[in-house]
């Protein structure tokens, strides 16, 4: 059974809320963090079986950050934008998850699994001989990054969740149908038609409806705290990887993590996670408290004014905060649960 019936709300409306064309010291982790990359700002990395790997190199700085876009199949043109202050203070690495952006788009979509999107970070950090990853995750890129810090423990040495879906298919299911509640009759039809365009053999300017697909979702979304101020676009990805995206990769990468719950399944994790959400999409707090209680040194850091991208609506708050997350200290504000 897909998530989409799971969550009895249209598959598009699940697509959309994962933003598939969106856009005291911390224990656990004291040790260095990985040390900076070297070498080539843009490239390609084999992953695994083979499929290649679009990358971008940016920023300098004393470490690394592994940037884990959602999607599935967005590219990490839909985040890196809005992260760019990032690179003020850090190496930043950006990587095309298979199936979408600069990536490979394999003619078997078996090949699709989240199995090889984990082996793919895997491969990553071998590429760029980093000993263990700072990892920030957007989006459905937390479900990446859980699974990786399942199968890699070691290889994890922090992690920043921003806008995360929920821990449990349960949570995405919810939010997904209380969006969907929100669209009158006229517009989810219209974003319906988007949806079908996109996947389609015929459609002739892909780019146009891709931007007016993130025009729609942005408008949907807007009431949890979206801003137009959002520079993250799939757009810019070349036409075939937009359709491909749309007509795979966006069902069947998010399918195959099955009814995930990650719990209880993160408890051998040391890594500190630091999860980032906005208080004005109040609804979603709670599956964002369950986060922080997923590995046992996570904590929770709730921005004032913002939604479900307070890297966007504060960056003010945003950045520091994870800047001194990263430096081996919680940021002012970093509530730890209740266990």
């Amino acid at each position: 059974m897909t998530p989409a019936r799971l969550a009895a709300a249209p598959a598009l409306t699940l697509a959309l809320v994962l933003g598939a064309c969106a856009g005291g010291a911390a224990g656990g982790g004291s040790g260095a963090l990985p040390a900076p990359v070297d070498g080539a700002r843009q490239g390609f990395v084999r992953g695994a079986g083979g499929v290649r790997l679009y990358y971008e190199v940016t920023g300098s700085g004393a470490d690394t950050v592994v940037v884990v876009h959602g999607g599935p199949g967005a590219g990490s043109g839909s985040i890196a934008p809005d992260l760019a202050p990032l690179a003020e203070r850090h190496v930043v690495v950006y990587f095309d998850q298979r199936g979408g952006g600069r990536s490979g788009l394999p003619e078997d979509t078996a090949l699709l699994h989240a199995r090889y999107v984990v082996e793919d970070l895997e491969a990553v950090r071998r590429h760029f001989r980093l000993d263990r990853l700072a990892l920030l995750a957007h989006g459905s890129g937390a479900l990446v990054a859980a699974r990786y810090a399942e199968a890699y423990p070691a290889r994890v040495a922090r992690m920043v969740f921003v806008g995360a879906i929920g821990p449990r298919l349960a949570d995405a299911a919810a939010y997904a149908r209380g969006v969907h509640a929100r669209m009158d009759e006229g517009t989810a039809r219209d974003v319906a038609n988007l949806v079908r365009a996109l996947r389609s053999d015929t459609t002739t300017d892909v780019a146009a409806v891709c931007r007016e697909y993130e025009r729609r979702f942005r408008a949907v979304v807007a009431p949890a705290g979206a801003r137009a101020e959002e520079r993250g676009t799939t757009c810019t990805a070349p036409p075939e990887a937009i359709r491909y995206a749309n007509r795979f990769t966006s069902d069947v990468t998010f399918s195959s993590f099955g009814a995930w719950d990650f719990t209880r399944s993160l408890q051998g994790v040391s890594a500190p996670l630091l999860v980032v959400y906005g208080d004005r999409d109040a609804r979603a707090i709670p599956p964002q408290r369950v986060w922080s209680a997923a590995v046992p040194d996570g904590r929770l850091l709730i921005v004032p004014g913002a939604g479900r991208a307070p890297h966007v609506a504060r960056p003010d708050v945003f950045f520091p905060a994870v800047d001194a997350f990263l430096a081996g200290s919680w940021p002012e504000g970093a509530q730890a649960p209740k266990r």
